[in-house]
């Protein structure tokens, strides 16, 4: 009788922390962005896509067929990464906003004045 009362005691606290601990997982919200373009949002590649030979990792949105449109932050943060690869992401920026989260702008035709200044700058440094 003993055992049985210990076994129903352990069952009990542990569907209890599985509970709790679900509700604290599941009841947490997800933070609200903007929207990265000033024309309505329209999505022309999708998270996790199958490509021919990997997964797609963002979100694409198309331009009009235009190119050099405004680009903003989805929320405010900082310039963590600048990058420039002659594949893949091409000219990205890296956002890093204060929940942790971070958003990445790929495929840009250029940066912003301030930070292309930054980007000659460590080139001509570089000597590349």
């Amino acid at each position: 009788m003993r055992k049985t009362l210990l076994k129903n005691w352990a069952a009990k606290l542990i569907l209890f922390f599985v509970f709790s601990s679900s509700s604290l997982l599941f009841s947490q919200k997800y933070p609200s962005f903007g929207h990265p373009l000033r024309i309505p949002l329209d999505p022309s590649g999708g998270f996790c896509e199958l490509r021919s030979n990997h997964f797609h990792s963002g979100i694409d949105f198309r331009t009009q067929q235009r190119e050099g449109l405004e680009i903003v932050s989805i929320g405010d943060g900082y310039v963590s990464r600048i990058a420039i690869s002659h594949f893949g992401y091409g000219k990205a920026l890296y956002i890093t906003h204060p929940n942790g989260y971070v958003s990445v702008y790929a495929h840009l035709s250029k940066y912003n004045s301030k930070i292309e200044q930054i980007v000659n700058n460590f080139h001509y440094q570089l000597e590349s």
